[in-house]
């Protein structure tokens, strides 16, 4: 896997936790944003680089099983998770965009725990597909927490002025990083049908 399409995957993944930072950015609170933005990345990030590794190696105890047909099991995955993104950003109305905000501060651990295990489920299942496509792990996951951390901060410092400014931008930015993924998945199929080679 090149170095351009881990960039596209970890921002692909990392949009989810984008739009909470962002929602999470307006609910009122009495910590600093600092403290929200450290917290924001220290949780969704930490959880990007986790999970990828939890569904890679998950699915390695079945890749000698499967070896025949990892190319389709990645394919499908990665289709699933960019599919998703693509469906949920085109279908989502605006009141659906509003997120309640939880009692007490938003970014405090307590209230990070869920959205963050929500939003790297995706990339549980990425990191399930590389298994299966045969990439290794170590990069991706790094780069998912990373990218993610740091784009979880910049959201919470902006959040209010993006939301004000361009209150339809998470949607197009979901839609585009939906459907890198998918072409991605495309890309490792057709490798391993032999239709393009392996680069």
């Amino acid at each position: 896997m090149s170095i351009t399409e881990i960039i596209l995957i970890a921002f692909g993944v990392s949009i989810d936790a984008a739009a909470v930072s962002i929602s999470g950015s307006l609910c009122p609170g009495k910590y600093t944003k600092r403290h929200c933005a450290f917290n924001a990345a220290l949780f969704f990030g930490g959880f990007q680089f986790f999970m990828p590794l939890i569904g890679f190696a998950a699915a390695g105890i079945f890749t000698a099983a499967t070896s025949k047909f990892n190319h389709y099991l990645a394919f499908i995955l990665l289709f699933i998770v960019g599919g998703k993104m693509v469906w949920e950003a085109l279908h989502q109305s605006e009141d659906d965009e509003k997120q309640s905000c939880p009692m007490g501060e938003f970014f405090s651990p307590l209230n990070l725990l869920l959205p963050a295990t929500a939003t790297s489920l995706d990339a549980l299942a990425i990191g399930a597909g590389l298994a299966f496509s045969g990439s290794k792990i170590l990069l991706p996951a790094t780069a998912m927490g990373i990218i993610t951390a740091l784009v979880s901060a910049i959201c919470v410092f902006l959040g209010k002025k993006m939301a004000a400014s361009k209150p339809g931008a998470s949607k197009y930015l979901t839609v585009t990083g939906g459907t890198a993924i998918v072409l991605i998945g495309v890309k490792i199929l057709l490798q391993g049908l032999g239709v393009i080679p392996v680069f």
